[in-house]
């Protein structure tokens, strides 16, 4: 099957920054800064740091807001392309022709009160909702990178669905050429992975792996990627694990706690490590409060500090000390005796002079534990 092509002019710039979700400003060949569209609505932590080499198509018409699209991302050798909403044109040209041979394809249907990807009509109509998964770490792809409540509500509406005589199915098309299996993502959505395990029975679910080379061509390279939902599906209704918090500390914060001779925090960027071996989503929750009662030694930073972003890991394994030693090993710093009161750890708490988000070493040990160790 001929490759479908995303883009046609595309040219090298690297990432200066993301200042929303559809915006991003990039720097040409040149040296000039342009304010490019970021055609994925995604988190997209994992390419977020300043510097990230980037594929730019300038725009021909003058009256669009931005300079150019942000048509890929070069990672670790590959280029992965920014354009979710093309998943379902890849879907359509290269993947659902293979899946359902001969079949007519019709695009965007409403039934009921959604509207899906696809219809292909018949004696069992089938009823096909794209999703476009960009997150792939340790050859392990996860969807979403961050919480959809649109994508619960599809499933469940097609597991409905199935009880009316439609056939439903679920793509999943993977922008990296090296997935080896797929899962909904515990750490982000775990309503998505209990909804999407619970109508398996009723619902299709494929994963397709991606390939697009630096001129803009997509090619399909496995149709048939494994697909897990019973382990995050598990792991979503035990709601345990481990939490990372990123705080900015702009003045001075004294914690007074005596036991750990009530340390003065310098301005600066701060990683805790923290675990709930229940109720972690409510942990969570708690720390992002400012009105609480000052229990731990974390609760008299938050009250002090912005917390600029959390990351939960759902994990049935005990690694809280685990990632703030690795966490430690890359940091500035550490706060003797903070948040360990029941360890033998040196510290839970660890200081960086600039943003840890923007350090790829710090990304790199966030998304070992999100898409390897958490498997423990």
């Amino acid at each position: 099957m001929e490759p479908y092509q995303l883009f046609t002019r595309p040219e090298p710039a690297v990432l200066v920054s993301r200042p929303n979700r559809f915006v991003m400003y990039v720097k040409d060949s040149s040296g000039t800064i342009l304010k490019a569209h970021c055609p994925n609505p995604g988190k997209l932590t994992e390419f977020l740091i300043p510097g990230q080499p980037l594929l730019i198509e300038r725009h021909e018409s003058a009256e669009r807001r931005t300079d150019c699209t942000a048509v890929a991302v070069l990672y670790r050798g590959k280029v992965i392309y920014l354009y979710s909403a093309q998943a379902n044109h890849i879907a359509r040209n290269l993947v659902i022709p293979e899946l359902h041979p001969g079949k007519t394809i019709i695009g965007e249907q409403q039934v009921g009160s959604s509207r899906f990807d696809f219809l292909l009509p018949g004696d069992r109509p089938i009823l096909i909702e794209v999703k476009s998964c960009s997150l792939v770490e340790h050859r392990l792809g996860m969807f979403p990178d961050t919480a959809t409540a649109r994508g619960s509500r599809h499933v469940t509406e097609l597991g409905e669905l199935a009880l009316t005589g439609y056939q439903p199915e679920v793509l999943f098309i993977i922008s990296h050429e090296d997935a080896e299996a797929f899962m909904p993502n515990p750490h982000t959505d775990p309503l998505f992975c209990t909804t999407l395990h619970r109508v398996k029975p009723q619902v299709q679910l494929h994963a397709a792996s991606a390939a697009a080379s630096p001129e803009g061509f997509v090619r399909i390279v496995n149709r048939d990627i494994p697909i897990e939902t019973e382990l995050p599906a598990r792991l979503a209704e035990a709601n345990c694990g481990f939490y990372l918090l990123i705080l900015q500390v702009t003045k001075p914060v004294k914690i007074p706690v005596s036991r750990i001779d009530s340390p003065q925090l310098n301005p600066g960027w701060y990683i805790y490590a923290g675990s709930a071996k229940q109720h972690l989503e409510q942990r969570v929750q708690r720390h992002l409060r400012k009105r609480k009662v000052r229990h731990w030694h974390i609760d008299h930073l938050t009250q002090e500090a912005e917390v600029l972003k959390v990351f939960p890991v759902r994990t049935f394994a005990d690694l809280e000390c685990s990632v703030s030693k690795d966490i430690a090993s890359i940091s500035d710093g550490s706060i003797p005796g903070f948040g360990c009161s029941d360890c033998s750890c040196g510290s839970h708490l660890h200081y960086f002079y600039d943003n840890p988000l923007h350090n790829r070493a710090v990304v790199d040990v966030i998304f070992a534990y999100r898409h390897l160790h958490f498997q423990r």
